[in-house]
């Protein structure tokens, strides 16, 4: 894990990084969505390897001991509910196509695996929960939200990044207590990943090819930038390996 560090990194093609799966003490894996390769990172942003894969996948989430669950790029996503198991190699190794029909639900624009062996999928419209045959057993969804693009939870915490008429939000909930707040508008919050107990990271871009890890939400609350501190934090950031 990062320890609280914000971590700069650039992917070696020079793209962008669309979503990051932590590794434990191994560091991280992140992926573009244009590129049939998975980009292995040091905890400190060091990039270490690249290893192609079958596809190119634009979303990466980790599944403990059983590899990592993966969305491909995939321009008519909307009609496609496919997800894919990758094994700790990054190798596919099975896929389910999650219930439902697509035009119901809208453009899949994520999942997440969760510590009770399920799945949550962000879809345009609502989130939604799944077995792992695919099966559909919970729904939620949020009238004031324009969009829903990101997912991810740890314990008893649900992150959600999603879109209402005045921006970009990240929204931090428990089963009776919950916190939002505005996304700045010159980073582009791409991927929300679990960093221990208590402690999200975002995956942020910043002016196309720049990547950054940093903590979101911790000791109980929000730790984004504002949009007047965002010089003073790209200047604290760890630089580039």
């Amino acid at each position: 894990m990062l320890d609280g560090k914000t971590i700069a990194f650039r992917l070696p093609c020079g793209t962008p990084a669309f979503s990051v799966a932590f590794r434990g003490n191994e560091g991280f894996a992140a992926v573009d969505g244009r590129e049939n390769a998975v980009y292995l990172f040091s905890c400190c942003g060091a990039f270490l390897e690249t290893i192609h894969t079958a596809r190119a996948y634009e979303v990466l989430t980790e599944m403990g001991d059983l590899g990592y669950l993966a969305l491909p790029r995939c321009i008519c996503r909307r009609f496609s509910n496919r997800v894919y198991l990758l094994n700790g190699r990054f190798e596919e190794v099975g896929s389910l196509e999650l219930s439902g029909e697509c035009e119901d639900c809208g453009e899949l624009n994520d999942v997440f695996f969760t510590e009770d062996g399920e799945i949550m999928a962000i879809f345009k419209n609502s989130l939604r929960v799944y077995d792992l045959t695919g099966k559909e057993i919970d729904r939620m969804t949020d009238p004031a939200s324009r969009m829903l693009f990101n997912v991810a939870t740890n314990k008893e915490l649900t992150a959600v990044h999603h879109r209402r008429r005045w921006g970009d939000l990240l929204t931090v909930a428990a089963e009776n207590d919950s916190q939002i707040k505005a996304i700045c508008g010159r980073l582009v919050l791409r991927d929300l990943i679990p960093g221990g107990e208590g402690v999200f990271y975002g995956l942020f871009g910043y002016r196309y090819q720049y990547n950054y890890l940093l903590p979101v939400y911790a000791d109980g609350r929000m730790v984004l930038p504002r949009e007047d501190e965002l010089f003073t934090f790209l200047q604290n950031v760890t630089p580039c390996s």
